[in-house]
């Protein structure tokens, strides 16, 4: 049976999932080194902080119509076609962000390529999570992102240190070609693009999925408030910026056992207690962090442990919401969020931050990953309730 056939599913074809795996890595590469990419901007044309968060909000807005326009498109020209031509579009603005030495030619730029790039996420995303074994698929997913980020998160700032700026943006610039490339093995058209579901018996409430959502954008809202603005809070420290990438490259690291977890255990042990533990990790590196970093060592640490918890957390929030999705909608929604969260944080953030807000950054952060673990002990509650329930009717 073809991919357009299965009633909102799509088939389990090993080298069409790792496409859309590598697509949706590549897709958000420049929100996952955000850090080093922002204090590259920053070098280049002399940023301020509060100027710094306007950069991240307006790409991270950008993000958020991306992901919403997705549907609609993907519904009109397939799948394979619209990631194409936006990995192509999206390569091809980050080069002319490389050219560009204005402030505000930068803002609409990269407005621009976070708004592509959020439709490529969201539709790569949204595929992966129509295939079975979502817990593994998303746990792949955000073990070749961490590597990817480790690896770029270290080697942009010395790029652009020996060879200039242009050079590290080219070197993102090849990373799109790639996804562009991977566009060949996706599926032409999905089942649900084109009106069908899958059936509601299958799925969990959609309640449940819902709670799961909204637990999920607490903790990226929790990670944003704090990740784009490393590179300013640790630079305060007294780090250079070599010091902070290299850092940041190997902190990223920890998001290796965060995403084999979910990636080699799947739901074996319930996502609640690997949510759960997750945040709790996410929590102490920004209470962490909160304190102050006086080496370069200790600011990998930090980041090693917070994205160790977010990745572990996000894997599993991810799952608990496409597996109580009859529709297809929650699913849509997962990238939608998780964009949102992205550009939530740093625009609240730059609207009170003035040439400070230290205290605020950390407060909002943990406060932000308490109420996601809130949420997802009541999802917990609600699912332990109802399996109960069906084991005593049955």
């Amino acid at each position: 049976m073809s991919c357009s056939q299965l009633p909102g599913k799509v088939a389990a074809d090993p080298a069409m999932r790792a496409a859309a795996i590598f697509i949706a890595a590549v897709s958000i590469l420049v929100v996952g080194i955000q850090p080093v990419f922002i204090g590259l901007l920053a070098g280049h044309l002399g940023l301020s902080l509060a100027q710094q968060g306007w950069m991240i909000s307006v790409e991270m807005c950008g993000s958020v119509f991306g992901t919403l326009l997705v549907a609609p498109l993907a519904r009109r020209w397939g799948s394979r076609r619209l990631c194409a031509m936006a990995a192509f579009a999206l390569g091809g603005v980050t080069l002319l962000s490389g050219l560009t030495e204005q402030y505000t030619t930068m803002l609409a730029l990269r407005g621009l390529a976070g708004m592509v790039a959020g439709g490529l996420y969201a539709q790569a995303v949204y595929l992966l999570g129509r295939m079975p074994g979502q817990d593994r698929s998303y746990g792949f997913l955000l073990l070749l992102q961490t590597s990817i980020f480790a690896v770029m998160a270290a080697a942009l700032p010395l790029l652009a240190a020996t060879l200039g700026f242009m050079a590290a943006m080219g070197m993102l610039v090849a990373w799109y070609a790639l996804a562009c490339l991977a566009c060949r093995l996706l599926p032409r058209q999905v089942g649900s693009e084109v009106g069908q579901q899958t059936p509601s018996s299958e799925v969990g409430p959609a309640s449940f999925g819902v709670a799961a959502l909204a637990g999920m954008l607490c903790l990226q809202v929790a990670i944003y408030a704090v990740w784009g603005f490393i590179d300013g809070i640790a630079s305060g420290d007294g780090l250079s910026a070599v010091d902070v990438g290299w850092a940041v490259g190997i902190g990223l690291l920890g998001g290796l056992p965060g995403a084999a977890l979910p990636s080699l255990l799947g739901n074996r042990f319930g996502r609640l207690p690997m949510i759960l533990l997750g945040s709790f990790c996410v929590a102490l590196a920004v209470w962490l962090l909160g304190l102050g970093v006086k080496s370069g060592e200790q600011l990998a640490g930090v980041v090693f442990l917070m994205n160790f918890g977010w990745v572990l957390a996000l894997s599993y929030y991810m799952a608990a919401v496409v597996s109580h999705d009859a529709s297809g909608r929650l699913t849509r929604l997962v990238s939608v969020v998780q964009v949102t969260s992205a550009a939530f944080a740093p625009t609240v953030l730059s609207l009170f931050l003035g040439d400070g807000g230290k205290t605020l950054i950390f407060s909002f952060s943990v406060g932000s990953v308490l109420l996601g673990c809130l949420l997802a002990a009541l999802v917990g509650l609600g699912v332990g309730r109802r399996q109960q329930l069906r084991a005593a009717l049955s």
